[in-house]
């Protein structure tokens, strides 16, 4: 007995013409390349983040290409910055949301035990308390079959020097994405996360090598230890963005797609 496999067209597949994607931290670095594909892909966008400069001027910028946009400034560190999301979605878009992206994250450096009581919190509490809230707050809206991504990092699987408190923050992301996808499951909703490792021009780890004397050539240094021989961009991660929340990834949930051009692949014997 023989069987007929028919191939999708893979511009149909990952087409989101009018899909409702909230994405948070979006105002700069991977949210808003994230925020910027999600539009070339026909979503329409709810956006937030702290810096709304940032967040006005990127959606006239999205709204002049053609993407419907909407800014909804704050702080997920409060309760009150998911409750306006929420507020948002249903004034504006039927109380609809197809895709939410929990992006927003902070990092500070230095030892484990040299981290202060107020850099733990604030670690904590935007890296996991905040996209609980959301997610707590917006988890009603999404429509069955629907996606959520959460932004974590390879930090969540290995450590680099002055990380570990943000290395234990996105290894509880990463859990919580797991349970996420098993409670939410039943509607057909999948949960998970992407885990970028050096990513030029963006992310935290564009943050950390700013702050060093020389930062091209921190960038050099990250690129020669990737079996690639270079870092990231902003777009590779964008795009698997993309890939995650469309029906190219439908019978994917629960999972960590880590993007990082193999710097995370153990090695005994340098290369």
């Amino acid at each position: 007995m023989t069987s007929t496999v028919l191939y999708e067209n893979s511009s149909d597949i990952r087409d989101l013409e009018g899909k409702v994607v909230v994405v948070t931290g979006a105002t700069g670095g991977l949210g808003a390349a994230m925020a910027r594909s999600f539009a070339a892909a026909g979503a329409r966008l709810v956006l937030t983040g702290r810096n709304a400069d940032a967040g006005d001027t990127l959606v006239r910028s999205l709204s002049e290409e053609g993407a419907q946009a909407w800014f909804c400034p704050g702080d997920l560190r409060e309760v009150a910055t998911t409750e306006n999301i929420r507020s948002l979605v249903v004034e504006h878009l039927e109380g609809r949301i197809d895709v939410v992206v929990l992006n927003a994250g902070v990092i500070s450096f230095g030892p484990l035990t040299d981290m202060t009581t107020e850099q733990y919190d604030d670690m904590m509490n935007v890296n996991v308390r905040a996209p609980w809230m959301c997610i707590r707050e917006l988890h009603s809206l999404i429509a069955d079959g629907g996606s959520v991504l959460v932004t974590s990092s390879v930090s969540a699987f290995t450590y680099f020097p002055g990380e570990g408190v943000y290395c234990m923050t996105k290894a509880a992301v990463s859990q919580m994405v797991r349970a996420l996808a098993v409670e939410l499951g039943g509607r057909g909703i999948r949960v998970n996360a992407i885990c970028p490792g050096v990513i030029d021009e963006a992310g935290m780890s564009h943050d950390a090598f700013a702050d060093t004397d020389d930062p091209e050539a921190e960038s050099r240094n990250a690129a020669a230890i990737s079996p690639l021989r270079r870092n990231g961009q902003p777009h590779d991660v964008s795009r698997a963005a993309v890939y995650l929340a469309s029906d190219a990834s439908a019978f994917i949930t629960g999972s960590s797609l880590v993007i990082d051009g193999g710097v995370s692949i153990p090695r005994l014997i340098p290369t």
